[in-house]
């Protein structure tokens, strides 16, 4: 059984708990492991699935910085309770927005999040911190004459035996009298405490050693030589089975790029082709990077690009969220497919760099699949069980360049206006290009505008769902507004009449038009009896009244006036009778066309529309 947090079904603990990753950490020389090894070597606990990466460059500086601004409140140092660290490790941890974890010392130290209600960073101390913080004197702490603490428990000041409490509301440092048991509040008024977690008193330690990434890279250099080995093998062994040509789909991440790397060991450069989805919506730095790597590398650049796509897109259906990927067929899929059916029509093999600690769909994936959309499509992994530490330290061995956008604390690169990106990982990318997200702000608030949703819509992110989890509107004091997305067409009919009131199209309503993409189902051709247009209405006579008349006919309508023109019905289209219309949209040639209607059910604009209105959802 699981639960819902922010739009996604998240499993319980203990199906993260199954496919968390193993990192331990050697407590003589201070570094963190991939591997046990050595009697000192102590399993690190994280938050499940425990991937977590090294903190490096600007971000390394801004998590320090926000723990220094914590500790400076109460006028002190970090330095009075925390050592400065060259290797520290962040793990991703579920917060209403973003948050990490940070490890240090072979212990967790605290979480560093984004206040989504505020718009600023805070850190929240744990475990040795608390400990350090309460024994010291040092922060905000409070010591109370309890005996227990318990979450949910609000302390009193005739609870409180010593304390330095915040004027604002940083988190606090609790702990008992004997300091046997530990936790972390946040203060409210007339000097109460709110106890949001609690732990019994743990042993910890502040290591002598401080080496840096390249002595924790050194340690594991048997380790991902056998990594590599067994990757190259294994993508010998795929290639000797399915003998297809080989493309590695690289997105510009650090897993793409590990994976590009081993299939030049496994093949050669020039036995490779790599292939790079444009989206549009790519960071300019990924797509410079992208054909600096591949140049660097000495292998063939293919750029499956979706041009203006998305922004049509927009235009018709809105921002996308979380609970509307309408984006992703668009900008993705179609383009993707489309390449590879060009450039491969008897099949490929599709070298991926997906790992099985990133989602619970990819920790359910085999290491070897056939692609659902596209049946020639053979795909494989060679890193599918790496952890995000053996794909780095792999990178700092191979002395690979990483995409620079890392260096700011984006753990997942792709598309910079994401639905599925916390806020506090939109503000670190505005350290990158503030740009984007000025222009990409003015379409938001250009949409909330036309459909009275008000500046928190934009201000908070609420944009990234259709209908916003519940912990995101307690968090924020709101209510869900309502709000339509979708291409604006609304239809009723009366007997066998259809009436189709079309609002915002992209083309010009013309029955000529609706004519020609009629011929794509020959169920509704065959009912369709007469066609009229009348100001924004298609007026449509029928044989026969049914919802699945009723369907066809909508989804005719939506292709026919809303297109955006990213043509995935095309690639699907078995006579290829389907082709760009100059005037805008798409048309059909009508003695290729079958129609078998399988364009229909491929047009994302249609079917996302109709889901997200719970009209004829089966597709």
């Amino acid at each position: 059984m699981g639960l819902s947090i922010e739009g996604v079904d998240v499993p319980d603990a203990s199906v993260l708990k199954r496919i968390s990753a193993k990192l331990y950490w050697d407590l003589k020389l201070n570094s963190p492991l991939a591997y046990k090894r050595g009697d000192l070597a102590v399993a690190l606990s994280l938050t499940p699935p425990g991937d977590a990466w090294p903190v490096v460059g600007y971000f390394y500086k801004h998590v320090w910085g926000v723990i220094e601004d914590y500790f400076s409140k109460s006028g002190h140092r970090v330095d009075e309770v925390l050592q400065k660290r060259k290797v520290v490790l962040a793990n991703k941890v579920m917060y209403p927005d973003y948050g990490v974890e940070l490890a240090l010392d072979a212990q967790v130290i605290g979480h560093v999040v984004y206040d989504i209600r505020r718009g600023f960073w805070r850190f929240r101390p744990l475990y040795m911190t608390v400990a350090r913080m309460v024994e010291e004197g040092v922060g905000f702490y409070a010591v109370t004459r309890l005996e227990k603490l318990a979450r949910g428990f609000v302390l009193k000041q005739k609870h409180l035996e010593r304390y330095v409490l915040p004027r604002g509301d940083e988190y606090v440092a609790l702990a008992t009298r004997d300091l046997s048991l530990l936790g972390v509040g946040v203060p409210l008024r007339n000097e109460r405490i709110y106890v949001l977690k609690t732990w019994s008193s743990r042993p910890y330690g502040i290591l002598e050693r401080d080496p840096d990434w390249w002595e924790v890279t050194r340690l594991h250099e048997e380790y991902l030589a056998e990594k590599e080995i067994e990757a190259v093998s294994f993508l010998r062994e795929i290639h000797e089975k399915y003998r297809l040509p080989v493309v590695v789909s690289f997105s510009g991440g650090k897993d793409s790029l590990v994976t590009l790397n081993l299939a030049v060991k496994a093949f050669g450069s020039e036995k490779i082709k790599v292939l790079f989805n444009d989206t549009g919506i790519e960071f300019p730095e990924t797509v410079e990077y992208a054909h600096r790597i591949c140049e660097r590398m000495g292998v063939e650049l293919i750029v499956a690009d979706a041009g203006n796509a998305f922004w049509r897109g927009v235009s018709v259906m809105g921002p996308p969220a979380r609970d509307f990927r309408w984006c992703c067929k668009v900008t993705k899929f179609a383009p993707t497919a489309r390449a590879l059916k060009n450039l491969f029509p008897s099949g490929v093999l599709s070298l991926v760099g997906q790992r099985k600690f990133e989602s619970m769909q990819r920790a359910l994936s085999p290491r070897v699949w056939r692609n659902t959309w596209l049946p020639n499509v053979v795909a494989a992994s060679p890193i599918q069980d790496w952890t995000a530490l053996d794909v780095w330290l792999y990178i700092f061995r191979e002395r690979l360049l990483p995409n620079p956008l890392y260096y700011y604390g984006l753990d997942r690169l792709g598309c910079w206006l994401c639905p599925a990106t916390e806020m506090g990982e939109f503000e670190l990318a505005k350290r990158v290009n503030e740009s984007l997200y000025s222009t990409w702000e003015k379409v938001l608030q250009e949409y909330a505008s036309e459909n009275s949703l008000g500046d928190d819509w934009v201000r908070y992110g609420l944009w990234r769902w259709v209908h916003p989890p519940k912990d995101i509107l307690r968090a924020l004091n709101l209510r869900e507004t309502p709000v339509r997305r979708g291409a604006r067409v609304t239809w009723k009919h009366s007997g066998k009449v259809m009436i189709f009131e079309v609002d915002k199209p992209r083309t010009k309503l013309s029955g000529d038009r609706f004519s020609n993409l009629l011929h794509t189902s020959r169920k509704a051709r065959s009912s369709a009896k007469r066609v009229e247009v009348e100001r924004n209405k298609l007026i449509v006579e029928v044989s026969e009244a049914s919802q699945d008349i009723e369907e066809e006919l909508a989804r005719v309508v939506i292709r026919a006036f809303y297109c955006v023109e990213c043509l995935e019905c095309a690639n699907w289209c078995p006579t290829n009778a389907i082709s760009l219309n100059p005037n805008g949209g798409i048309t059909v040639d009508e003695e290729r066309c079958l129609g078998c209607g399988i364009c229909q059910r491929k047009c994302p604009i249609a079917e996302y529309t109709l889901k997200l209105h719970g009209r004829f959802t089966s597709g």
